[in-house]
């Protein structure tokens, strides 16, 4: 039976979670490409043998260098008209994930995107993407829609007239779907959507190095530094195909949306004690890089229409400005190396690391 889909999972120390993922991709239509990342624990073994009866599936075996390193490499692989990506701690849902598949192949669109159920680390309710109103976005016309679009590789699945756009090497270790995601939505210019949900996204905690813990934990200022640094290479990339102009607006509007979560994860950590120094300095940060952020259309709305709870972040974040008296019109570009400045000036509680 001929594929025709190819999913590309890069794997690191995920023992626990490998098979439950591997289980849910598995498919006579799908060919899978594991890329062991140097894993240390039982990873490697618990692939290969699974490899051993699953002739669908192949294995790889890397030195670490990063879920960007192993997605690259695992592009080589694609031998199939659509590619996609799953992290190996999550899970699809095996026939929405097919149908939207089949549904992609029924059009001339090069791009999927379906609905993500995300589970937080000890939190019983779990978090589903919106329900979109257009399965067709023509992102020229509808530059609301390119904003709200989640900034992750999982939850689409990719034509692969898409590969060459993707092969460019990265040095994020997170936010590295940022980093490629819009560019290639820019490129191809639409979008077909689904309101199945296609994909579980688990988020592990902080086991394991895990990078969704990086950057949801604030008391480590690597998760923040990286969104930063994944901006700027998206914006470099934009600015040299000469669609930065048409885009500004939009791309900015989604650094300050994931900025705004991220203000409002340190107010509320109860580890950090000067909580207004370090939000003031992840605001002097994002002024350096986009300083006319607080003019930006979008932020207008509150964010009421984007993907899971952004409007709930912006008010979180409006009620710590509040707070602490934080007039972000006043606020003035970071001078100094941001990452260096937040590991020396974050104050945390006694134990707070353990």
């Amino acid at each position: 039976m001929e594929k025709i889909l190819t999913i590309i999972i890069p794997a690191y120390n995920t023992e626990k979670y490998i098979l439950r993922c591997l289980e849910s991709v598995k498919h006579p239509l799908f060919h899978v490409v594991i890329i062991d990342d140097g894993s240390t624990d039982k990873t490697p073994f618990i692939l290969d043998e699974y490899c051993k009866t699953h002739p669908d599936f192949q294995v790889l075996h890397t030195p670490n260098k990063g879920a960007a390193a192993a997605r690259v490499l695992g592009l080589s692989y694609v031998d199939t008209t659509y590619f996609s990506f799953v992290d190996s701690d999550d899970v699809v849902n095996t026939n929405s994930y097919l149908l939207a598949c089949l549904q992609l192949m029924d059009s001339n669109y090069k791009v999927l995107n379906g609905r993500m159920s995300v589970y937080l680390p000890g939190c019983p309710i779990r978090f589903d993407s919106r329900v979109w109103e257009k399965d067709d976005i023509n992102f020229q016309q509808d530059k609301l829609e390119f904003s709200n679009t989640t900034c992750s590789l999982l939850d689409k699945i990719w034509h692969r007239d898409c590969l060459r756009l993707f092969r460019e090497k990265s040095t994020q270790v997170v936010y590295e779907d940022m980093e490629f995601v819009y560019y290639v939505l820019a490129k191809k210019g639409k979008m077909m959507h689904t309101n199945s949900l296609i994909y579980n996204y688990c988020m592990r905690g902080i086991d394991n190095q895990s990078t969704s813990a990086i950057q949801l934990d604030m008391r480590f200022g690597n998760g923040i530094h990286g969104l930063f640094q994944a901006y700027e290479s998206m914006k470099k990339k934009f600015v040299h195909d000469q669609l930065f102009s048409s885009y500004q607006a939009e791309l900015e509007a989604i650094l300050i949306k994931l900025v705004y979560q991220r203000i409002y994860n340190i107010f509320v950590n109860k580890s950090i004690v000067n909580k207004k120094e370090m939000i003031k300095l992840v605001l002097e940060e994002l002024t350096r890089i986009a300083p006319e952020w607080t003019s930006n259309l979008y932020l207008s709305d509150h964010f009421k229409n984007s993907e899971y709870n952004d409007y709930l972040f912006y008010l979180g974040t409006q009620i710590a400005f509040f707070f602490y008296h934080l007039d972000i019109q006043k606020i003035m570009p970071n001078q100094e190396d941001f990452l260096e400045s937040y590991t020396q000036k974050i104050i945390l509680k006694p134990n707070s690391f353990l």
